[in-house]
């Protein structure tokens, strides 16, 4: 059995999770796609070039049993996680599947450029437990599990687009990062500072922590998002994937007034602290000279969240990150949209 077999067994398994969420009629599960792509609002094909996401949300957990005993399990190795903490609710979202790609600068010569970023493609699946603390914080425990290398399909993803829009092909996927076994484990803490700006409409402050390790990204962060609108209550900000400052899934469309139209805009930044990126430090397996990581990597981002009732969600957001290895050939921009439905 090849990985790709053992990822898409794995993910038929792990689909059974979502029949053990209560499925409350005002509070229904919710299902997202999210894709994240240079090509949003920019000319260049490089770096960071394609994310795309699927994932669930469960309805609120916190009167199922099974789940509790879950997230109390939790809570005896990270106190935040215990009911003595404030739970005001319990929720997770479940990513059956997900793929990031990353190319170098420059895709029509065959064999890359060993001071470039090298080919390398992820394909993973994922699970996180949101529990929200008192309508005020909220903690995000999240593992990911897959591969990286060929069996990603990188390659096939992004030619068969190309052949399909008529940009020219990528030449270089041959000479991508290999396949290995790829984990990441990550923890969240946000917390919502609210702005006194009158009945009609809010704003607040979002600053975040987190840390994470694996053999994919080991990094701290730290950042903030400030937001205006009118539907604050319902989140802590739209979701992103890693390693990208994200408000995750989390959402209470029970906390939407009446009206079918709500909205927020939104800005932040992220500072991480790198300690180690797969798809540029095992850049030497592809060309022995490599290249070398930047410590330090921020993310500046703004976008705006539209709330058509309880049925749809749109997300939109524009992201510049700044250079992750020396020698790059400027920032990274990218852009993303995420549509949010009720299954």
């Amino acid at each position: 059995m090849n990985t790709a077999q053992a990822i898409c067994r794995c993910l038929c398994a792990a689909m059974l999770l979502t029949g053990l969420a209560a499925q409350a009629a005002d509070d229904p599960g919710r299902i997202s796609v999210l894709e994240e792509n240079d090509g949003v609002i920019t000319h260049k094909d490089r770096y960071y070039t394609q994310g795309l996401q699927v994932s669930y949300l469960s309805s609120d957990l916190t009167g199922h049993e099974v789940w509790n005993k879950v997230f109390d399990a939790v809570g005896w190795a990270l106190p935040m996680y215990r009911d003595s903490a404030g739970v005001a609710q319990r929720r997770f979202e479940y990513i059956p599947i997900a793929q990031a790609e990353f190319t170098p600068e420059v895709l029509d010569i065959s064999t890359p450029d060993p001071k470039d970023r090298p080919y390398a493609a992820w394909l993973y699946t994922g699970l996180h437990l949101l529990q929200e603390n008192n309508q005020r914080s909220l903690n995000n425990l999240e593992v990911l599990a897959g591969v990286v290398g060929p069996d990603a399909f990188g390659s096939q993803i992004q030619d068969g687009y190309h052949n399909l829009v008529g940009f020219h092909k990528a030449d270089g996927w041959d000479h991508q990062i290999g396949n290995r076994a790829a984990f990441q484990f990550s923890y969240d803490y946000k917390r919502r500072l609210d702005l006194d700006f009158g009945s009609r409409y809010q704003a607040d402050i979002i600053p975040e922590a987190g840390v994470s390790v694996g053999n994919v990204y080991r990094y701290l962060d730290a950042g903030a998002m400030l937001r205006f609108g009118n539907a604050l209550d319902v989140d802590y900000g739209p979701e992103h994937m890693r390693p990208s400052l994200s408000g995750t899934a989390f959402s209470d469309y029970r906390r939407l007034g009446g009206s079918w139209f709500h909205w927020y805009v939104y800005a932040g930044v992220q500072e991480r602290r790198m300690f180690y990126n797969l798809f540029i430090d095992a850049a030497d397996e592809v060309a022995p000279q490599g290249i070398g990581s930047q410590p330090f990597v921020s993310d500046f981002f703004g976008g705006a969240s539209i709330f058509f009732g309880h049925f749809l969600r749109a997300d939109f957001v524009a992201t510049r990150r700044s250079k992750e290895f020396y020698g790059q050939d400027g920032a990274d921009v990218f852009g993303g949209v995420n549509l949010t439905f009720d299954p």
